[in-house]
């Protein structure tokens, strides 16, 4: 769990909710003493809550950046499909929604173009 939380940009959140996991690996799993594993409980479902703009935030971060990596500048219909599309299984945001975490950490490249802010760089102008 710690490093999916790691992996998927949410570990801050689950050391806020769970100072001690042996709680609550003893409510939603059993522990397999041949395999040393903590498989889930049987016809249990382990669900979790993370914050719709935070979870926007970290696929917006994912996305631009390998955006940026690849070159490219995405336009605001192409980001709304993309996200859109990893909240299928959950809550489903507003397009202003999207706008408003899009303004926080990225600028706008071009006509309805994007990419992420460049923190820490100076330009001419600064």
């Amino acid at each position: 769990m710690i490093i999916r939380g790691l992996e998927l940009g949410f570990l801050d959140l689950l050391k806020k909710e769970y100072t001690d996991l042996t709680p609550l690996l003893l409510e939603y799993f059993d522990y397999d003493e041949e395999s040393e594993l903590y498989p889930i409980k049987k016809n249990t479902k382990f669900k979790t809550y993370v914050d719709i703009k935070l979870r926007i935030k970290y696929y917006l971060l994912s996305y631009l950046r390998r955006m940026e990596r690849e070159k490219k500048t995405p336009h605001f219909d192409e980001i709304i499909f993309y996200i859109l599309s990893l909240l299928k299984n959950g809550i489903t945001p507003e397009h202003q929604t999207i706008l408003g975490v899009l303004e926080d950490i990225a600028e706008h490249a071009g006509y309805d173009c994007w990419r992420l802010k460049r923190s820490g760089q100076r330009t001419l102008f600064d």
